[in-house]
């Protein structure tokens, strides 16, 4: 008896590429903020920071991102990434991926911190470098511009020239800028900043934008070496299973900060819309009142008119029974 034998080809089952969304805050550090990344982390700065040139940023180091209290009643700050250039500038750069009122106050509270941490004693003020904070926010921050990426000083009110150049801040909004790319209105290809940026919002909700990630991938082997050696790290980083673990954690801690903040936001808008109805019911309550007062008022100053109708036909010599009648009157009321 011939037997059948039927060979089936396995399929190879495909599998989506993963990473980790180097927003967390440790997959950052990781990223730029290590001794043996120096290269990525000077191509991100220069990016940037859009430096010509004769600015160009050339060396980096990484220094401590604990902000240790100075006094007693200091609060302590814990920096995403603090580095200084080779020509002795300080460049602080933060993510945000959460929504915050008081960024711009804490922005500005964390280089001051920087600012000052320089002077020591004996020291002149000429030996203070110019400090750059720069703040990469996943979430708006500047509704009154349309700009991903705007850049504060200290300028005069009225010819605009700056006070001094040691205070630098910058503001990149990533959800902006992804929006321009989605339109075609930002080309990562001629715009080093733009490249960066991109691989930064890659990742959006545990989500790999793949479009993007292949895109950038083409520019990186176009012959952009550091962009090149940043998606090693990156790729390195997601498949160590202890980074991926932490990942993990971070973003469970993500989305259940967001669903309480979304939760928090229905709960307070039922508030609202409670308040709103108890306001409506006690104006209508009082609308109701008023109403009810001046109706009174009216039936008074009716019953007062009658009277003195009824009374005036009194003494014209009607009889009592009929001015009772027309009116409505009791006669005690007409006698009253």
């Amino acid at each position: 008896m011939r037997q059948t034998v039927i060979l089936k080809e396995e399929k190879e089952v495909y599998s989506p590429r993963t990473y980790v969304d180097l927003k967390a805050d440790f997959a950052f550090k990781r990223m730029f903020g290590q001794p043996d990344g120096e290269a990525v982390l000077v191509a991100f700065l220069n990016a940037l920071l859009g430096v010509n040139a004769e600015t160009k940023i050339t060396s980096a180091s990484i220094l401590n991102t604990d902000l240790e209290r100075e006094h007693e009643g200091d609060k302590k700050a814990v920096l995403d990434l603090l580095a200084r250039t080779g020509s002795g500038d300080l460049a602080h750069v933060e993510i945000q991926v959460t929504g915050n009122p008081h960024l711009a106050k804490r922005q500005l509270y964390y280089w001051s911190r920087i600012y000052a941490k320089q002077m020591e004693k004996g020291r002149p003020y000429s030996d203070l470098r110019r400090t750059i904070s720069i703040l990469i926010s996943n979430v708006d921050v500047l509704p009154r511009t349309e700009r991903y990426h705007s850049v504060f000083g200290l300028y005069e009110r009225q010819e605009h020239f700056p006070l001094t150049d040691v205070i630098e801040l910058h503001v990149i909004e990533l959800q902006k800028l992804l929006k321009r790319a989605a339109k075609s209105e930002a080309d990562p290809w001629t715009e080093p900043e733009i490249r960066w940026l991109l691989l930064l919002g890659a990742v959006q909700g545990g989500e790999v934008q793949t479009k993007l990630l292949e895109k950038l991938e083409a520019i990186a082997m176009s012959g952009d070496s550091e962009l090149m050696e940043a998606f090693g790290r990156w790729e390195d980083m997601s498949r160590d299973p202890k980074v991926w673990a932490k990942y993990e954690m971070w973003h469970k801690a993500m989305m259940d900060d967001a669903a309480y903040k979304a939760e928090m936001e229905l709960l307070l808008a039922e508030q609202a819309r409670w308040k709103a109805e108890k306001d409506n019911f006690k104006a209508e309550a009082e609308n109701l009142k008023s109403e009810a007062e001046n109706l009174k008022s009216e039936n008074e100053q009716m019953h007062a008119r009658l009277l003195e109708t009824g009374r005036t036909l009194l003494l014209g010599g009607m009889d009592a029974a009929e001015v009772a009648r027309l009116t409505g009157l009791s006669p005690d009321e007409l006698e009253a």
